[in-house]
């Protein structure tokens, strides 16, 4: 087995506008070199400035150009002074394996971290690490097992997350580019010369089923696997072993990958939230840790750690805001449908911070986890 672990270098940063994924990612990048002496902290504005001026002119779609693309963000970090010897460029590929395996051995070879365009090109994160079976080396041919990312969402706070591989490649990155430009039908990562040869394998499962996991078994299962997965190792996720911290109760969210495969029945996982016990507020238990697993077999997906402890908003709250937004009585909608639920959009593109799918007669509205009303599912800027 072989781990590469580069969070404890990469600080996280919680994007400060809703269109600044990639200042905050390039901001995490370029203060995370491996050498403490070369890191250096840039004010997010001042990576969104110069993401500005190396952004290509080309369009997004017919309405709106990225808001970072990879040209800018690697134009960016080649311009945020750099010690001799560093050589940011991007590499995309329409094969995701040789992108993933060219991105790992970067990686392991550097000990930098790599940002990556998720969402289909919808939202940037950064990569702080993996495990593979064996080092990915000059054409070897290893397979992936888990991949960290620190991801600038929410805004403000934040996440450090763990993914199975096959959650990264069902969700994150589910399928290449969609938007204008050189990157289209590719994926893109913003890496470091020399070239390579090699490819990655990602062992792929199941996601539906003809039966869905108690709330009960959802909360053992996810006790279970701090232990088998050793995820209290973690420096990100010690707190899971002090005492004190308890498991929440369980929320099931019905997951919808951005992608154009049609699925009658589309997949669900449970959130299973951890918090310390009595730290609250407005009298409501605060998340420190969310570990989220597979609703029909209890595989592992994902952990993930927030910025700062935050506060999951319930099923009451969420039609509260919804009947003040509309401007109907509160009774009302206790009739209403209800459904936690994820897409990468412009309400969210982080798995762990899913938002409510309201519908009451013929119309549908949207109120996510902060409590912000949406009146439709729209796709999110390019490089958001």
């Amino acid at each position: 087995m072989f781990t590469l672990d580069l969070s404890a270098n990469v600080p996280l940063y919680g994007q400060q506008m809703c269109y600044w994924c990639g200042a905050a990612s390039g901001q995490m990048a370029r203060n995370g070199y491996p050498n403490p002496a070369d890191r250096l902290f840039y004010p997010q504005i001042d990576v969104w400035n110069t993401i500005q001026v190396y952004n290509s002119t080309a369009p997004a779609d017919v309405s709106t150009g990225w808001a970072t693309d990879p040209n800018g963000l690697t134009g960016c970090l080649m311009n945020l002074w750099n010690p001799p010897g560093v050589d940011w460029v991007e590499f995309s590929d329409p094969t995701r394996d040789a992108v993933l395996f060219f991105m790992l051995h970067w990686m392991s070879v550097r000990n930098y971290p790599s940002p990556v365009l998720i969402n289909q090109g919808g939202h940037w994160v950064v990569v702080v690490g993996y495990e593979t079976d064996v080092e990915p080396v000059d054409g070897s041919t290893p397979t992936l097992q888990q991949i960290t990312v620190h991801d600038p969402e929410p805004h403000n706070i934040g996440t450090v997350s763990v993914l199975s591989a096959s959650q990264w490649y069902s969700g994150p990155w589910n399928g290449a580019v969609i938007y204008t430009g050189t990157w289209l039908n590719n994926y893109v990562a913003v890496v470091e010369p020399p070239k390579v040869k090699g490819t990655v394998r990602v062992h792929q499962v199941e996601r539906v089923g003809p039966r869905l996991l108690s709330s009960s078994q959802a909360q053992e299962r996810a006790r279970r696997l701090i232990g088998e997965l050793n995820l209290a190792d973690k420096p990100q996720y010690r707190l899971l072993a002090r005492e004190g911290v308890q498991a929440l109760e369980p929320m099931l969210v019905r997951d919808e990958p951005r992608t154009d495969r049609k699925q009658d029945i589309p997949p669900h996982y449970y959130i299973v939230p951890f918090g310390v016990r009595g730290e609250k507020e407005r009298n409501e238990q605060l998340t420190r840790i969310s570990i989220l697993i597979n609703a029909h077999t209890g595989d592992f997906e994902e952990i993930t750690a927030f910025g700062r402890p935050i506060r999951y908003l319930s099923r009451e709250a969420a039609l509260s805001m919804a009947a003040t937004a509309i401007r109907v009585d509160p009774e009302r909608l206790q009739s209403a449908t209800a459904t936690l639920m994820f897409r990468p959009s412009k309400i969210s593109h982080i798995r762990a911070f899913p938002f409510w799918e309201i519908v009451v007669n013929d119309k549908t509205i949207y109120v996510d986890q902060i409590g912000e009303i949406y009146g439709k599912l729209e796709l999110s800027i390019p490089g958001d």
